[in-house]
């Protein structure tokens, strides 16, 4: 069996049925991105030298993209030795390229505050609303259902995502089971949504698709004078805020449905600078040193 005709056959069968589309087209670009002469090679035969090659070749233009198919060959090819078509496999000792992605640009606290009083005039402000003031991933917006906001409770409840598939635009279960969560919603939050009102008959708390809901966050951007974050920098900012107000970063873990304590510790306490760390080290100061 060729290289090539094993990662097609372990695609189908072990990561299209079990993953989500998204990470299963992350896994069929990084196989495409291959060299013929990994994919021709009998899959007995494939070396770790040729696939560090292939992957330190992809490594010199697009970094991100090499670390992600090093990822892939490492699960199809301990799926192939597990499956008895390998003894060993090759990509043992082989080396994941570096990369480190740019810190996400993010607003502050007085900047949100400026965002949400202009995107009250967009139809996607509700969605706009959450993002910035829950920390909603645009997916989970888009899929929001008035059913699973409870105003008079102060409730929302995150069960699903709404995100374009391939050339649709469907439902799918969320990024992970973490994601799975109820937030307490702020009263100020609940006030504004209930002023609103239901204005779909759909059923969504906003009907639309993400590239319009990614023009309106454009607009408020540009009628505000703000510096260009993306949709999903809105989540950055409320968290990262969030974060330098003294919000634990275990309670933030929660909130935003992190699986993971590192991954949420990791990522905003990079933004806090020296002004938001100032108060609680002259705390420690002043506890052990009176």
């Amino acid at each position: 069996m060729l290289t090539g005709d094993y990662l097609v056959q372990f695609l189908d069968a072990f990561v299209v049925p079990f993953r989500a589309p998204n990470t299963a087209a992350c896994y069929r670009r990084a196989f495409q991105s291959l060299p013929a002469s990994v994919l021709r090679t009998e899959l007995p035969a494939i070396t770790g030298l040729q696939l560090q090659a292939a992957i330190n070749q992809q490594a010199r233009t697009h970094p991100r993209a090499a670390q992600l198919t090093y990822t892939a060959l490492h699960v199809a090819m301990a799926r192939a030795v597990a499956l008895g078509l390998l003894a060993r496999s090759p990509m043992e000792g082989c080396q994941k390229p570096q990369y480190h992605a740019a810190k996400a640009a993010v607003l502050t606290a007085d900047q949100l505050a400026l965002y949400i009083q202009t995107a009250r005039a967009e139809a996607a402000y509700p969605l706009l609303l959450l993002m910035a003031t829950c920390g909603l991933r645009r997916g989970e917006a888009l899929g929001l259902r008035w059913d699973a906001v409870d105003l008079a409770k102060g409730v929302l409840h995150i069960r699903v995502q709404r995100m374009r598939v391939h050339h649709g635009y469907q439902l799918r279960p969320l990024k992970s089971a973490s994601s799975l969560r109820s937030l307490p919603l702020p009263a100020a939050v609940a006030r504004e949504l209930a002023a609103i009102g239901v204005r779909s008959f759909s059923g969504y708390v906003c009907d639309m698709t993400p590239e319009a809901l990614a023009k309106a966050h454009r607009r408020v951007l540009d009628r505000a004078g703000l510096p260009h974050v993306t949709p999903h920098g809105l989540r950055h900012s409320m968290a990262t805020a969030a974060a330098a107000q003294g919000c634990p970063m275990k309670i933030l873990q929660a909130i935003l449905g992190h699986s993971k304590y590192e991954l949420t510790a990791n990522l905003y306490a990079d933004h806090l600078g020296a002004d938001a760390l100032a108060p609680y080290l002259a705390s420690l100061a002043v506890a052990v040193m009176g």
